[in-house]
């Protein structure tokens, strides 16, 4: 799953991606930055073809649908799984030609681990959930596969829109983490993903695979990071010793 992460530059997003510097932002989508511990529920910048133009602008990370009589789900859709995604009768439809860029610097997933901790005066074995930061190695930004829906009123006076984040089976770097990880699309694959007229599902979900682990690194950091009201650099500082 991904359940949080980090966009610290919205600048250094467009001008990594040469594709993206056609991008027009709405609402200062990118301007709002650094975010060092977004969460579900929270309006985030996102890349995608709306009204014939390449746009970034802030969506709630926290898919609606647009069939949906209220802005809300009852069902969890900040992540939807890869591997059933075009037989989701909730994501297919998006799936089809809903899709978006979501930027990111890092991520975080919990790794359960044990500690020996005093407790009551004696020193005892306990379990507990570490994070971890994952990142490029090179620490440039990067693009996590979205799917997004657009909620209106009954009268399309109010509109919300909303995104979701596909995940996958873990790299080699991940599986010592966690059984799960975003999709991270290369550069290469953003165009056929952006593109809202290519409905070939097979050729897309072809591009729903683990990235590299070689181009990745993960480190333990503090477990501030453990709340989303902990907005603050120290969230993807790496932990002494």
């Amino acid at each position: 799953m991904c359940g949080r992460y980090a966009i610290i530059d919205g600048k250094r997003v467009l001008a990594t991606f040469p594709l993206l510097q056609q991008v027009i932002e709405r609402d200062k989508a990118l301007a709002e930055l650094p975010r060092y511990n977004a969460a579900p529920m929270q309006r985030l910048p996102v890349i995608a073809y709306r009204d014939g133009a390449l746009v970034a602008e802030r969506m709630q990370w926290w898919l609606i649908p647009h069939w949906s009589k209220e802005p809300k789900s009852k069902f969890s859709t900040f992540n939807a799984k890869s591997e059933t995604i075009e037989k989701s009768r909730l994501f297919a439809p998006y799936f089809k030609s809903s899709r978006c860029l979501v930027p990111a610097d890092a991520f975080y997933e919990w790794k359960k681990e044990t500690v020996k901790k005093d407790v009551g005066g004696r020193q005892r074995v306990v379990s507990i959930k570490q994070p971890y930061c994952v990142r490029m190695e090179d620490e440039i930004p990067f693009m996590f596969a979205g799917l997004f829906s657009v909620w209106r009123d009954e009268k399309h006076e109010t509109e919300l829109p909303s995104f979701s984040i596909l995940t996958t089976t873990p790299n080699e770097l991940m599986s010592g983490i966690h059984n799960r990880m975003p999709v991270i699309l290369p550069p290469e694959s953003f165009g056929p993903w952006l593109d809202r007229d290519n409905h070939d599902t097979g050729s897309l979900k072809q591009l729903l695979r683990p990235y590299s682990s070689e181009r990745m690194k993960a480190y333990p950091v503090s477990r501030i990071v453990n709340s989303g009201q902990n907005d603050v650099r120290e969230c993807i500082i790496p932990l002494e010793g």
